[in-house]
């Protein structure tokens, strides 16, 4: 597996990647379909935000982007392609977003995680700090965790 910085020609994969994981979770469609801005990559937020892939074979495969907000950095998005899940992009991403939040002076790295995700974050010594309501059909007490990873 290979880690590099994304291209902002890759917004509109990178936003389907970010589809494609959340739907994963049995998500319907009009769930997803409510969500479609904040599963969204812009060309923008490439040139704005740090953003690095993970590529496997030469495919990218996943990504992760934080934004910086001193004295922490919110991790925006991370997301792996389902059919590559379980084989370490994950943590790789979720490490080297951990790094480069710290080298820039971050003292935390916040996370509004899918409660579907919580394990994987809390498993990477992540913690929860709160919730937030986050009602769907059939599920109206679901909520999303708040969770901080400390980097220092």
């Amino acid at each position: 597996m290979h880690l590099r910085a994304a291209h902002p020609g890759e917004h509109l994969w990178l936003s389907e990647i970010a589809r494609q994981a959340k739907a994963h979770w049995g998500y319907g469609s009009a769930e997803l379909s409510a969500w479609h801005a904040s599963l969204t990559v812009s060309s923008k937020s490439l040139l704005e935000w740090p953003t690095v892939v993970a590529e496997l074979g030469g495919a990218v495969i996943g990504f992760a982007q934080w934004q910086l907000q001193p004295p922490n950095a919110d991790l925006e998005h991370l997301w792996v392609l389902p059919q590559a899940m379980h084989r370490g992009a994950g943590r790789a991403l979720l490490l080297h977003a951990q790094q480069h939040a710290r080298a820039a002076g971050a003292q935390a790295l916040r996370i509004d995680a899918d409660p579907h995700a919580e394990a994987f974050y809390l498993a990477h010594g992540a913690h929860r700090v709160g919730q937030l309501s986050a009602p769907i059909a059939g599920e109206p007490q679901r909520v999303r965790p708040q969770l901080v990873l400390s980097l220092g």
